[in-house]
């Protein structure tokens, strides 16, 4: 059909299909042809505002909150993976094993949580956490211990929980506030462990 013909019913009953219909139901079809159309009409500008509405749910702020969780996790992730190949302390390497579980988990949650909301999630650091992982990887032996465990273990970690409790506090979103409160948790007891680390690291270099 040409984009020039009406669409009309009785245009649309000549198709081979509908010709099958009975007396009955082409009866009622015509009778009723209008208000459907009228109706389908209707719907359509609808669904897609539903769908708009859906997209544009999530404030700016709370995009932010996503953002800066994902880009603690891609910096905690890449460098406890260097230090499971890099370090020679066993301990520390348990730690960063540890970390790499707790972190794909809470990158899961976060990207699930993100396609959920149809929010754009950071693929790498930000420039300031490139530059941290860069100072940590240019070190070596016990100094590349003691700055993974202050840098990470610590001071990253604490970020993570001061930022989940931020984000339960303030976010105005029932799926973002369940989300951090899950998650705060398991990033308190990592950060009490790196707390720990350190401590260690700390008292061997000491002796």
């Amino acid at each position: 059909m040409s984009d020039s013909q009406t669409w009309s019913f009785d245009t649309i009953m000549r198709t081979p299909y509908l010709m099958e219909f009975n007396m009955t139901s082409q009866l009622w079809l015509r009778k009723h042809f209008l208000h459907l159309l009228a109706i389908s009409l209707l719907a359509a500008p609808m669904l897609v505002l539903h769908d708009a509405a859906a997209t544009e749910a999530l404030s700016s702020k709370d995009q932010g909150y996503l953002k800066d969780v994902t880009r603690l996790e891609i910096l905690q992730t890449e460098a406890s993976e260097m230090a499971v190949l890099k370090s020679g302390n066993e301990q520390v390497r348990d730690f960063a094993r540890e970390m790499i579980k707790t972190q794909s988990q809470l990158g899961e949650a976060i990207r699930q949580l993100a396609n959920q909301k149809r929010a754009d999630l950071p693929k790498e650091p930000s420039l300031w956490q490139k530059a941290k992982f860069r100072s940590l990887s240019s070190k070596e032996g016990s100094e590349f211990d003691l700055g993974y465990a202050k840098t990470i273990g610590v001071k990253s970690q604490e970020n993570i929980v001061k930022l989940l409790g931020k984000i339960a506090e303030r976010t105005e979103d029932p799926d973002i506030k369940a989300f951090a409160l899950q998650h705060l948790s398991s990033a308190t007891n990592s950060l009490e462990t790196g707390k720990a680390l350190l401590a260690v690291i700390k008292a061997t270099e000491s002796d």
